[in-house]
């Protein structure tokens, strides 16, 4: 990577920088012809003003088309910015991460080590908060391959100084099989996931484990496996899909009321996955609050494009402002409830998400991630 000088841009996103200066910098990055990338130097000659003069807030990102569709084809070299310099010489090797494909074919970002880095300290930071013990071995029941997920899961536990375990998912498969009705094929998958978590949770010393929900209520349907968690596992760390309130108490209450649960939600546009906001009564609907400014929410009534009123439920729109990649105005597939961010940052927290049934011209199948 060149040389530069400080910038918000390398901020920790523990230390948020201003936001105004944060996407000034950005702007002047990721639009200028030596340094940004040559996506964005396409997709500037198609806009009609001029992001360096005229973008200086968080409310002036509403100006950018929405784009994201674009990447589902878009060449990974065409998104890296110039002014990262020669890809072989950074200090990591990048990450290619694509979406789960629930909307149609997979959209592709790609992950530079540094701002890898800040996503991953901020989320690893944020399970501190929970009381995760450093040296507990996981199993990670997510999706690996192109998916953020499982890259994340299994980096997040080296942090801790843990062991990871894992299994072969394809959550693509799942969600084809279940599209098309093939009951008798989905059951069977699932069969095939919960013999792998089987085998792990029988022979090994799993206390913090990462599941997707549908999963969780696979693994209940086998009793010795309920008391295995509940004798071995400390913390559920659960997302890739929603939970309704009654599944949630159930599991609290009922199956597991020992363990710690911590839901997570996570995006691959906007490059991290945050876990619920701490300390919050264990019946309430998990409150979900970005790395801001980097990673903002919107809630907003999709037929006018303004904010809703605290409180109340509206089209999750999401904004990545970072030095690796500028992605703002991402209408997500998801609703959610509005709430204020709870440090106060910029944009908003969002608590009850859920998938909408038809996005574009594809319907919403969720699947098992």
């Amino acid at each position: 990577m060149t040389s530069r000088a400080a910038s918000a841009l390398d901020t920790p996103w523990d230390s948020p920088p201003d936001t105004q200066e944060l996407i000034q910098e950005a702007m002047a990055w990721h639009f200028d012809p030596a340094t940004g990338s040559p996506f964005w130097r396409e997709q500037s000659k198609r806009l009609d003003f001029d992001p360096r003069k005229d973008v200086r807030t968080v409310e002036d990102l509403s100006l950018f088309p929405n784009v994201v569709d674009e990447l589902r084809d878009a060449r990974v070299e065409d998104l890296v910015p110039r002014g990262y310099g020669d890809i072989a010489e950074l200090p990591a090797p990048p990450v290619v991460a694509e979406s789960g494909g629930t909307t149609g074919a997979p959209k592709r970002v790609f992950m530079l080590p540094d701002v890898r880095e800040q996503s991953w300290a901020w989320y690893y930071n944020r399970l501190v908060e929970h009381g995760i013990a450093a040296g507990d071995n996981w199993l990670g029941i997510m999706p690996g391959g192109p998916h953020m997920a499982g890259v994340l899961a299994q980096d997040t536990a080296h942090r801790f100084g843990s062991i990871f375990f894992t299994l072969d998912f394809d959550p693509r498969w799942a969600k084809r099989v279940m599209g098309r009705g093939a009951a008798d094929e989905a059951k069977a998958y699932i069969s095939h996931l919960v013999d792998q978590i089987d085998w792990i949770l029988r022979s090994q010393d799993i206390r913090v484990m990462v599941i997707t929900p549908p999963l969780l209520e696979a693994v209940c349907r086998r009793d010795h496996l309920v008391d295995l968690i509940n004798e071995k596992v400390n913390t559920v760390i659960y997302g890739g899909t929603s939970m309704d309130e009654d599944t949630r108490h159930l599991f609290r209450t009922e199956l597991f009321p020992q363990i710690d649960f911590v839901s997570i939600f996570g995006s691959t546009m906007i490059f991290c996955a945050m876990p619920q906001r701490p300390g919050a009564p264990a019946d309430d609907a998990p409150v979900f609050d970005p790395p801001s400014p980097f990673a903002m929410f919107s809630v907003i009534d999709p037929d006018t494009g303004k904010n809703v009123p605290y409180g109340e439920r509206g089209q999750v729109v999401t904004h990545h402002v970072t030095r690796n990649l500028f992605l703002p105005n991402n209408l997500d597939r998801d609703t959610g409830i509005r709430h204020p961010h709870r440090l106060g940052l910029p944009g908003d927290a969002v608590a009850d998400f859920k998938p909408v049934r038809e996005f574009g011209a594809s319907a919403v199948v969720e699947g098992v991630y």
